[in-house]
Parts: C-alpha cells; structure tokens; sequence
C-alpha cells in the first residue's frame, strides 16, 4: 500500500514519524469496511484485549463512530477527523479518529489513527515541550520588555540623586532638597519593586510543578497572557484586547498547562494578524454543566487553510506546521473540554475553547 505524502510529514526523519505512528492507536478497514488489523494501543482504547475480540465487536463499534458516513475517499494530502464517545465493554470511552485513504492497486482501504482525548500521552512530550518553548520566548521578550521600565527609571533617579548630592557639597539639606531625596527614594523603592515582580515571573516560567486540577480564573488568566503578549503585538503592529465579565469565571483544570494553551492559541491567531489588525481574547461563563469558553479571534476575513487543515491532527511531530496549536487542543482535550475552529463567514474567525465549569 502506497500512503499518501502527508503521513510522511515535513521537516523529521521518515522513521520518527512512522514511531509516532506505531505507538498511536491504529485500526486497517478494508474497502468494505472490515477490520484488517488493530494495533494493541487500538485494542486497549476499545476495550478489549485483542485484535479478535476487536473483530468480534467491530460491527457495534463501526456504527457508533459513523463509518458508513464518512467519505470513501480523500482528495491527496487531506485527511478526515472527528471525535466520538463509544460505549465499549469497559465503559465509555473518549476518543478522537483521524482518517487516511491509501490506495492498494486500485481499492482504497482506509487507516484510521485513534487516540485517547481525555488525557495527555508520554508520546506527547516532545510536542508539548516544543510548545512550551515558543510560548515562553514571546513570553520572555514581553518580561524583559517590562523589566526594562523600572530599571531605566531606577538607574535615572539614582543619577538625580547623586547629582543632587553633589550639589549640596555635605551642607545642610533644604526643605526642597529633602522633600526631592524622598521622592527619589520613593521611587527607588517603587522600581525595585516592579523589577523584582518582572523576575519572579520569570523565574516562575523555570519551575515544573506537578499535574493538577484546581479551579482557575479563566479572566484574570485570559488578562495575563494578553498583558505579556502585547509588546510582541506592538511589534508586530497588531492590537489586542481582552472582554472579561466583571466577576472571576471559573472552570477546572491543571492551570499550568491551560496557560499554557491559551498563550499558544493567542500566539497562532497573533502570527496569522497582518499589521494593522487585532486580536481578541473573550471569556465566557458557563451555568452547571456548561462549559466555560475563552474566545481568541482575528480581524482577518479567515483563518488560513492550513491551519483548518492541521489544527485536529494526530498524526504529527514537534516540527509539524502549527504544531503549538496542536498541542493546545491535545492539552484542552485532556482537560475534559473541547476546541472548535471557526474560519467561516457566520462567525469571528479564530478558536474557541471550551472548559469545565465544576470539577
């Protein structure tokens, strides 16, 4: 069987790609949609303990995630994704399934990779890391940025007040020159303040604390990111701006890792602003069951193709195009919530999140 370019990827080693692949679950339908082979990750996923036992239940299985609905074949290069909740033996299970057409001397056969999306995999880890990486360096040239403020105006008094020192020449100091020494030691100590609060974030960005789940304020989450993110728009000449209701919206989750998703959702729909838009950032609450949602979207008319194209990917690598926001939605997803993509007319183009409001 030939596969298509895509599944080879841009950028790695074919066999780095193809180790993804393996380790990810991955079911073989033939051309009458019959289980040709399971993987053991497949398997475990399904509830079941192999390939025959697999076999035995795949025509439930088959019907619960809609095969006979999905397209028989794919134009090159694309891909068909969705996600399904599948009552298996050992209890529901949340997936998310990414289609292949590969051709085999004339009959299509389709590959299906199928992953857990309620929890994040050791397989994921170069991903998330890479993320992670890109996030912090705009995050990092926001801090420093910021540090530079109070240390110039630091640096500035410290020069008025040697000057003025110099000036008094150890006579007696006026009214005036004391009243001017105590606001320069006001705002020595105001400065030093900021800088030091600019340092502890960063040294904050070093830390790893363990996984979590603990309620979050999506609102002053959703102000943070946009406030160390600005100075990276203003550079590239894009607004943003944050809607927040007056009171805290909460949903749950590992806060590390959900800033870290929206700091690289904000980053995406940043680099796709051309200069002279802006970028929006709204948080929403949710009531009982309904989830809470953050969302980030661009003055642009659309959202590129390729990200649409990218965005519910499985089969990727840290190099992938958009691979930050791949990682996004893994780590949104395994928080129990979900990620739509708008990039139709009906709406603002860009990305909406959907979180847990109760635990």
């Amino acid at each position: 069987m030939i596969a298509a370019d895509h599944l080879q990827d841009s950028g790695p080693a074919d066999s780095r790609l193809l180790t993804r692949l393996l380790q990810a679950g991955t079911l073989l339908i033939d051309d009458e949609d019959r289980l040709r082979f399971a993987s053991a990750g497949a398997c475990e996923l399904m509830g079941v303990a192999d390939f025959d036992a697999l076999r035995d239940r795949w025509h439930d299985l088959a019907a619960q995630l809609r095969i006979d609905r999905w397209p028989r074949t794919l134009p090159d290069t694309q891909t068909f994704h969705g996600r399904a909740d599948l009552a298996t033996s050992s209890g529901s299970r949340a997936i998310r399934y990414e289609m292949h057409a590969l051709d085999d001397h004339g009959r299509v056969h389709r590959a299906i990779l199928v992953r857990d999306r309620a929890r994040l995999l050791p397989s994921d880890r170069a991903l998330l890391l890479a993320s992670e990486a890109q996030a912090n360096r705009q995050v990092l040239t926001g801090l420093v940025h910021a540090a530079k403020g109070p240390l110039n105006n630091f640096n500035l008094t410290l020069a008025l007040l040697a000057a003025g020192l110099a000036r008094d020449d150890g006579s007696a100091a006026t009214p005036d020159a004391s009243a001017r020494r105590r606001r320069y030691v006001d705002v020595l100590q105001n400065e030093s303040a900021r800088l030091a609060a600019c340092i502890d974030e960063i040294h904050a960005l070093t830390i790893v604390r363990d996984a979590s789940r603990e309620p979050i304020d999506l609102c002053a989450m959703a102000r943070d990111c946009t406030r160390v993110l600005r100075h990276g728009a203003t550079m590239r000449e894009v607004g943003v701006e944050v809607d927040v209701p007056d009171l805290a919206v909460t949903a749950f989750g590992d806060p590390q890792l959900v800033r870290l998703a929206l700091l690289s959702f904000t980053i995406c729909v940043l680099e796709l602003t051309s200069a002279g838009g802006r970028v929006s950032s709204r948080v929403r609450g949710g009531n009982g069951e309904d989830a809470a949602s953050v969302a980030i979207t661009t003055s642009e008319p659309k959202v590129p193709p390729a990200l649409a194209h990218a965005l519910f990917r499985l089969a990727c690598t840290a190099e992938s195009d958009y691979a930050a926001a791949i990682a996004a939605r893994l780590i949104i997803e395994a928080q129990g919530g979900d990620v739509v993509l708008h990039d139709n007319d009906t709406s603002a183009p860009g990305v909406v999140l959907h979180l847990p409001s109760c635990a």
